[in-house]
């Protein structure tokens, strides 16, 4: 959940006393932007039914925390302004606009709460253009612009460069503090990129079933365990014989306050044949969603599997699944098949299957591992990420774009 106490790029006024109004520029993300998180959580409330905008709460919604400041506006904003100098009652206009990203954003009204040094938050509603950072595929600088008004006075204008991350960067989770002590988890954003509509889903189910492995698939309507785990089986040995190879690219640029690693979409590693251990688990994911199987990513220190549960049961267990397993066998491509012998095709599914078996034995080694770590989500490096919690939080597959 997003956190209320900012990190600043611009220096802010602590003083207590009241001084003349200023501002600064103010970014849930620092000097960085990140399309993948603006777009994938456009409907998301992160307060719930709960008010945390001054100008929005009831006379039920709870007042902010000591040492917290006031916020107005969108409660669920990425960017505004910190005001510092202004007293109660003040009337405020504010305007932030990013060149080419986000139009001339609005906010007007009056501050009824603030600080004892005259401090409030504002966010206009962000006008983005979503359009736009679909398209971001490589990081860029970009200027944003900052307007405010006091009592009808303008203040000087500020102009803040940020750079425009690229839309496989995903923000991981956002610090603090230097220790890593205090910090914001967003590993829900992760399920942003598993995409169960992307259309290369269906190529990979007609695939699956070309593998005579299963004649349907009904996810947990059998009711039976193994037949759920055959289905999985069957996808797999699929994508094995598409020539997925694991790829270890996933680092991306530094920021100094945000965690974040770089995700192909599904698209990308089946037509490159190349795959991280996130980019592999998306992958799966993605499909199993698509047949109704519940599947998690699953993210430890360094490292990301998949996961999925055994039936839709609240109490199912979790089979853990190794993906960049994937990669160990070369396996005849569906479409050279037909010209295999039948014990020649019998022997590849025995390999197959046994790298299977060897990686949900691996998987489940994380997850027995790491149990305690997913249930006090102490460490933002060990989380257990439910695609079908994220999709009812409101975090939406990134949309396929034809041609990237």
């Amino acid at each position: 959940m997003k956190a209320t106490l900012p990190l600043l790029f611009l220096a802010a006024s602590t003083t207590l006393s009241l001084a003349a109004p200023s501002f600064t520029a103010w970014s849930y993300t620092e000097k960085d932007i990140y399309p993948s998180a603006i777009v994938s959580t456009a409907t998301v409330d992160w307060n719930g039914d709960t008010q945390q905008a001054e100008d929005r709460k009831t006379k039920d919604d709870p007042g902010p925390a000591k040492h917290e400041l006031p916020l107005y506006g969108d409660e669920n904003g990425w960017i505004g302004v910190e005001l510092t100098g202004v007293k109660k009652g003040t009337s405020v206009e504010v305007m932030v606009s990013i060149d080419g990203f986000m139009k001339p954003s609005k906010w007007k009204g009056v501050v009824t709460k603030v600080t004892r040094a005259g401090e409030a938050r504002i966010f206009p509603k962000a006008v983005w253009d979503y359009t736009a950072l679909l398209k971001i595929r490589q990081q860029r600088p970009v200027n944003a612009t900052f307007q405010v008004k006091v009592n009808g006075e303008e203040l000087p204008e500020e102009i803040g460069t940020f750079q425009l991350k690229s839309l496989n960067d995903c923000p991981f989770y956002v610090l603090w503090d230097e220790e890593g002590e205090d910090f914001d988890d967003f590993s829900w954003l992760f399920a942003a990129y598993v995409n169960e509509n992307h259309p290369q889903v269906d190529r990979i189910l007609k695939e699956a079933l070309a593998t005579g492995l299963v004649d349907s698939f009904t996810g947990y309507q059998s009711g039976e365990t193994e037949q759920v785990t055959l289905q999985v089986f069957a996808i797999w040995n699929a994508l094995q014989r598409r020539g997925i190879q694991y790829s270890d690219v996933s680092t991306t640029t530094p920021s100094d306050a945000v965690v974040g690693q770089s995700v192909r979409f599904l698209d990308e590693s089946i037509n490159s044949s190349q795959a991280n251990c996130v980019d592999g688990s998306v992958l799966l994911a993605s499909v199993l969603r698509k047949i109704g199987i519940d599947a998690y990513l699953v993210m430890v220190p360094g490292h990301c599997l998949l996961a999925f549960a055994e039936s839709k049961d609240d109490d199912a267990e979790l089979v853990g699944l190794e993906t960049t397993m994937l990669g160990q066998n070369q396996l005849t491509p569906l479409k050279d098949a037909a010209k295999q012998s039948q014990k020649t095709l019998e022997r590849e599914f025995q390999v197959s299957l046994k790298t299977f078996q060897k990686a949900i034995k691996a998987g489940n080694a994380a997850l027995e591992k790491n149990a305690d770590e997913f249930e006090s989500g102490e460490d933002p490096n060990t989380q257990l990420i439910s695609i079908s919690d994220a999709r009812e939080l409101g975090i939406m597959p990134l949309p396929y774009t034809k041609g990237r």
